[in-house]
Order: C-alpha cells, then sequence, then structure tokens
C-alpha cells in the first residue's frame, strides 16, 4: 500500500510540474489569434472579431487584441481575418499567416479595421455602366435552367431575360452582365429583370423577357415592342456567394460570383505577392491556375468600380476533384 501512494504521488507531481511548465511558457506572449487572452483560439475569439469587422464593438477585450486579430499580418483587421480564423477553427488551414507570438508588454501596431469597400480614385473603369439603353424587347419561356451565365438554378417565379451579345459583353469582357439585374420600361410601366441567359439573335439593346416582365411592361400580344433599360442594384440581401466550378483545385480554379449587387467585371488572385488577373469566362466564371493555397485570396471590381477583397474558403487540393458547390462569401459590394 505505502509503495502505491508513493507511486501515485509521484505521478501527481509530474503533472503538476507539466501543467506549471506548459502555463509558464504562454506566460510573457501573446498568441494569434487569441483575442480575449484566455489562452485559447476558439469561437469567443472569432465572435469577438466578427463584432469588431462590423461595427459592433470599438475596442478587444486585451491590450493586445488587436494585434492578435490581424492574423494575415497586413496591419487591418477585416473580412479577410474573418474568413482565416474560421478556417483555422473548421480545421482548415493549421496555422495563421502571421508568425506565432507577440512578447508580452512590447507595443505594436494597432491594424485599423476595413469596413467600407472604396471605389478607385480620379477614375471609373468602365465609364457609363448606368446610361439608358434603347432597344427592343421579344420574350421567351426560357432561361431558368441552362442559361448561358450558368446560374441555375433559378427560382421560376422570378423575372429573368436574354441579353444580346453586345451588351451582354459590354467592355469586352465576356459575360459582363451575366447575373445584372436590369430595370426595364415599356409603355404600360416598369419592371426589374434578371440576366440569366444570352439572346444571341438580338441587336444591340434588345431584350429576350420571360413572358411575366412582358406583360408587365406592355400588351404580350404585340410579341416585339421598343424598350428602355439600365442597369440597377440587386435585390439581394447579405454577403456575395462564390460557386465553385466542378473540377476545380489548387490548379485550376474556376470562380462564378453570385448574390452580387452589382456585376462583378474583374477578379484578381493574390499570388506570390503579387495580384494576378483571372480571366472572366463566356460561361461567367472566373478562371487561374495554379493558385497554390487551400484558401486563396481574391479581389473583385464592380461595374462601378467600387472595389472588395475577400477569401476561398476550402479549395480542394491538386488531385481531389469535386462536383459543383457553393461557399459563403465574407464581403458585400455597397449601395
Amino acid at each position: 500500500m505505502k509503495r502505491k501512494i508513493i507511486f501515485c504521488c509521484a505521478i501527481l507531481m509530474t503533472l503538476l510540474q507539466f501543467s506549471f511548465l506548459n502555463s509558464f511558457s504562454l506566460e510573457g506572449q501573446v498568441t494569434v489569434g487569441d483575442i480575449n487572452g484566455d489562452g485559447y483560439v476558439d469561437s469567443i475569439d472569432y465572435a469577438n472579431l466578427k463584432m469588431y469587422v462590423l461595427g459592433l464593438i470599438k475596442d478587444f477585450p486585451t491590450a493586445e487584441g488587436s494585434w492578435a486579430a490581424d492574423v494575415d499580418g497586413n496591419n487591418s483587421i477585416d473580412s479577410i481575418d474573418c474568413a482565416l480564423m474560421k478556417s483555422y477553427l473548421l480545421g482548415i488551414i493549421k496555422k495563421f499567416p502571421k508568425s506565432d507570438s507577440l512578447p508580452a508588454n512590447t507595443s505594436a501596431v494597432t491594424p485599423t479595421p476595413q469596413i467600407t469597400p472604396k471605389p478607385i480614385p480620379s477614375y471609373s473603369p468602365y465609364p457609363d455602366w448606368d446610361k439608358e439603353h434603347s432597344g427592343y424587347a421579344t420574350f421567351t419561356g426560357s432561361g431558368y435552367s441552362g442559361g448561358a451565365a450558368l446560374l441555375d438554378p433559378i427560382d421560376p417565379d422570378m423575372e429573368i431575360t436574354a441579353l444580346n451579345p453586345y451588351d451582354y459583353n459590354s467592355y469586352g469582357i465576356d459575360a459582363a452582365l451575366a447575373g445584372a439585374y436590369l430595370e426595364v420600361t415599356g409603355e404600360k410601366g416598369s419592371t426589374i429583370v434578371y440576366v440569366t441567359d444570352l439572346y444571341p439573335e438580338g441587336a444591340p439593346g434588345a431584350l429576350d423577357l420571360c413572358p411575366k416582365s412582358f406583360a408587365k411592361i406592355d400588351d404580350i400580344s404585340k410579341g416585339k415592342i421598343d424598350i428602355k433599360w439600365r442597369v440597377v442594384a440587386a435585390p439581394v440581401t447579405g454577403n456575395v456567394s462564390y460557386r465553385i466550378k466542378e473540377g476545380s483545385t489548387t490548379s485550376w480554379l474556376a470562380v462564378q460570383v453570385r448574390n452580387h449587387r452589382y456585376p462583378v467585371l474583374k477578379m484578381e488572385c493574390y499570388i506570390n505577392n503579387t495580384w494576378v488577373d483571372m480571366k472572366k469566362m463566356f460561361w461567367n466564371h472566373f478562371v487561374i491556375d495554379n493558385v497554390d493555397t487551400t484558401t486563396p485570396r481574391i479581389r473583385m471590381t464592380d461595374i462601378r468600380g467600387y472595389v472588395l477583397e475577400d477569401v476561398l474558403d476550402s479549395i480542394p487540393v491538386s488531385g481531389d476533384t469535386r462536383p459543383a458547390y457553393i461557399i459563403d462569401g465574407n464581403v458585400q459590394f455597397p449601395e
């Protein structure tokens, strides 16, 4: 019995020593992602980060919280940090881009949140985007599935249209206005339609409306009418989302932006410290080769010149191809 007691005491002392040494090793340093300073990176830290980026709180629980929240190390706290934190907690990434620790009592650079997207200064890359177009409209029952914009599935109650090639590929960009919302006006009034398909034989300015939309702006018995239309803000809520095309991996990636407030005409990917253009294809996806990470950083420009940055979660590694899937974004273009 005496030997058992001595043995148990020895084990207990060993465990206490290990616990002391482990806690001591964390003393005097701040861990990336540990925003509330409790020694762990968990959902509480993510909640603090999300509230800060959304402007719901102005400060973090600890003096070093700002340093810990800037997990990508770019001296700003924004949606990219949120996306990286989420990926870390889900086990998608094993470490943050920034180095692991900061000695305590060291003055850290306080990053500033970047919440509001800003337009490209001094010029608009896509002039006259909001001009009024003139043309004609016909109507069709197609476009709800298998449309050129690859936006399936489309709610059968939505008002949709096909768009002529000249305007569909505005500014020399394939599928530039795919997924755009247009306000269309005829003799009887106006309605808003969603661009889901190409109208191959349409002249510049021409639309091929769904019957519901056609009947709202003129008598459907006419078959073909004069119209005016312009690009307007999409009636969407929440953040953008991304369709990752089937077959996409870190070697070849095809991304479609959905739920965007205005058409997205440009996308870039951050590779080797450089923003690299992704080509927009006629099938309404942006494509790039060799992103070399499962959480690529992207930058998008809408038709007005507003720019957003985001991170794509969980891109398959090379060789691990999957069917097409949708992932949630962390940002949205302003109204």
